[in-house]
């Protein structure tokens, strides 16, 4: 059974939206939960939610100045032979890190200088409470080049939102109203297991329609969580207003999801939609 609003809505000729709940599967399972309770179709609200494919870079320091410099190649040395161990031998790898640490600190030696000064600076420092950039600052004018690199962190989870609102024309669809309204409430809750345990909601799968299928030329949703349902009566309207069985004439129902899983370029590429996620 399928809980629609508005109960004309055709979905043969006009675009709208899904949400069919499922059974919470970690992503560690590999698995994808099977559906649970009632489809639920909604008019496509005047404006559809802004989803915003977001990564995380940040900016990091690998050290102040020559002496940062030859931290930031000692550590790329030591990260490539970890990451080679499996490829050869441990020994061998093992092996192949040292010998790229004893070519840096020959490399050490031959700048000397530079090093030297810094390193002589950072024990000053240490002793004066102040950084080594903070004492060139105010002696010189000038501070060691912290040597920031913009580093990819990871993909974000998305979050959407969308707002609908709910006038009923006839208690028939009052009480589909409500059916819809609660289905969202009960789906999106934890049950308890009666052992001192509570089962994890469901989650959503989101889908823009039209013509009675996925609407191709709008972006697709993963699985996602439904983290907030707000019900509102006559959000509009200056005063309460009701029909004589005490349904409100307006109800707002704002719904607010959050991904369960990250998108990747592959994800994108295999999307049933022509614009990816």
């Amino acid at each position: 059974m399928t809980l629609q609003y508005p109960s004309v809505l055709n979905f043969n000729t006009v675009d709208y939206v899904t949400f069919q709940s499922h059974e919470y599967r970690s992503n560690a399972s590999g698995e994808s939960g099977p559906a649970t309770g009632q489809r639920i179709s909604l008019y496509m609200p005047n404006s559809t939610p802004a989803v915003g494919n977001e990564n995380s870079w940040g900016g990091q320091s690998m050290g102040e100045g020559a002496l940062g410099e030859m931290k930031a190649k000692l550590a790329g040395d030591v990260t490539q032979g970890i990451m080679e161990v499996g490829n050869h031998s441990m020994e061998a790898s093992t092996n192949a890190v040292v010998d790229r640490v004893k070519q840096r600190f020959e490399e050490i030696k031959k700048e000397g200088g530079p090093i030297a000064r810094q390193v002589g600076m950072n024990l000053a420092s240490g002793v004066l409470g102040y950084s080594a950039s903070a004492l060139m600052a105010v002696n010189r004018g000038e501070i060691y080049n912290p040597n920031i690199e913009l580093i990819y962190q990871g993909p974000n989870l998305r979050s959407f939102g969308f707002e609908f609102t709910f006038i009923p024309k006839n208690p028939g669809e009052a009480q589909r109203i409500n059916q819809i309204i609660k289905e969202f409430k009960v789906r999106s809750s934890a049950s308890n297991r009666n052992n001192g345990l509570l089962k994890v909601p469901d989650v959503w799968q989101v889908t823009y329609m039209s013509n009675g299928a996925q609407n191709k030329n709008m972006n697709a949703f993963r699985r996602a969580a439904l983290v907030g349902v707000t019900v509102k009566a006559n959000a509009t309207s200056t005063m309460h207003n009701s029909f004589t069985d005490g349904m409100p004439v307006a109800t707002s129902l704002s719904l607010q999801f959050q991904e369960v899983d990250i998108i990747l370029q592959e994800d994108h590429n295999s999307a049933p939609t022509n614009q990816g996620y």
